[in-house]
């Protein structure tokens, strides 16, 4: 939704300018354009890709846009000209905190704001498995362009065992960027599969749980936004090696995890058991719809229940979740992307000189055997390999198939 909001409204931009352009009626400061360049504006509209929408904040952009101003003389345009006539020309207008930043050309705020820092939120994401949610976060690192990392969770250990690092964390968003320290400092870090690194039940006292509660343990520091030592060698660290020093107050941290059966402690939290005339009847925790709403519902004391640390929960202040995929967005996803499952299968046939088709009967009851499986899109590429097994290793050998 965010990417086709910000999408739409870079659009109706670049329709009032090039409307304001061939009028002659600019205004100083509007959407960024300058009356300076009305020939310019009318002659360079394109359509703005994913990749021009260069937000340089994690907010979402406002779709609100100004209309056209009247007509003015030919007196008034000239008052309005820019001294300089270099104005810059963002695709979308950022909310601000005074309600005329539209016409505010040098986006000032007022003297009765105080002036501040702004932090960063951190987000956890918790849905079913196969949702989205990985690709959720790709989209987001493509269209703000910033170097991302997908780091899993489950190879990660408490410092000092066999493992790696949190450190290794920062390294690899290090190298992502480029090697660029600035860069590196403005990054995204995705922590996969969270909800592993949960505390382990049972006596603790015996041995450390240096895989669960000892990663969250350690993570603390790093998503809070300190300066961390990152070793420029990885593996076993040197006391006397050479450190890099990066700042992850600026750094995004977002952790995602399928979090199964937290649904059941919302269950009880959200709907608890009673008896007579208003006792609200058992829920089926396994329907998706239900799933979504309970997910939808999540506080971080659900969060501690299922075995995260309270510390580890309080830095991560988003909570939001996915919902499960019905069976018309598995269809969508067999079909609508660029490299969907239909347009591979096509693809490779078509190496062996064989048309592919699929009917619509065929990609519904693929979507509902993957539904009911309960694995999301992941689902998808199971079921027609094993329905396709056969059909691509014996009919590239038949004549009449040519």
């Amino acid at each position: 939704i965010m990417v086709r909001e910000a999408q739409e409204a870079a659009m109706q931009a670049m329709q009032v300018e090039t409307i304001k352009a061939m009028q002659n009626n600019l205004r100083e400061g509007h959407l960024g354009v300058s009356p300076t360049d009305d020939e310019a504006a009318a002659a360079s509209f394109n359509e703005p890709s994913f990749a021009d929408l260069k937000l340089m904040q994690f907010g979402r952009a406002s779709t609100v846009v100004t209309p056209p101003p009247p007509p003015s003389s030919a007196g008034e345009k000239d008052d309005q000209e820019d001294d300089e006539g270099n104005v810059d020309k963002p695709f979308c207008e950022t909310p601000d905190v005074d309600s005329k930043s539209i016409g505010n050309k040098n986006h000032t705020i007022g003297p009765e704001v105080e002036d501040c820092e702004l932090d960063k939120s951190n987000i956890i994401i918790i849905g079913p498995t196969g949702s989205g949610k990985t690709l959720l976060v790709k989209t987001l690192a493509k269209l703000i362009d910033v170097p991302l990392v997908i780091a899993d969770a489950t190879c990660l250990t408490q410092a000092g065992y066999v493992g790696e690092d949190v450190e290794s964390i920062l390294f690899k968003l290090y190298l992502e960027s480029g090697q660029d320290l600035e860069r590196c400092q403005r990054g995204i870090v995705y922590i996969d599969e969270c909800d592993k690194i949960r505390k382990s039940g049972g006596n603790v006292s015996i041995s450390r749980d240096v895989s669960g509660e000892g990663v969250q343990h350690a993570l603390l520091k790093i998503v809070e936004g300190n300066v961390i030592n990152v070793p420029k060698e990885p593996g076993r660290k040197n006391p006397r090696g050479d450190f890099i020093q990066i700042d992850t107050t600026n750094i995004l941290f977002i952790s995602g995890g399928a979090f199964a059966g937290m649904e059941r402690i919302i269950n009880k939290r959200m709907d608890a058991a009673s008896i007579g005339f208003g006792a609200k009847m058992k829920k089926n925790v396994e329907d998706f719809k239900v799933q979504g709403k309970y997910f939808d519902n999540a506080i971080p004391k659900d969060l501690v229940q299922f075995g995260m640390i309270p510390e580890f929960v309080g830095r991560f202040p988003v909570i939001v979740s996915t919902k499960g995929l019905t069976e018309k967005t598995l269809i969508d996803i067999l079909t609508v992307p660029k490299n969907s499952l239909v347009k591979q299968y096509t693809f490779q046939f078509a190496m062996n000189g064989i048309r592919f088709h699929t009917t619509e009967c065929a990609l519904k009851e693929i979507a509902a055997m993957a539904f009911a499986r309960g694995s999301g899109a992941r689902g998808l590429r199971s079921i027609t390999e094993n329905i396709l097994m056969e059909t691509m290793f014996v009919v590239p050998s038949v004549e009449n198939v040519h």
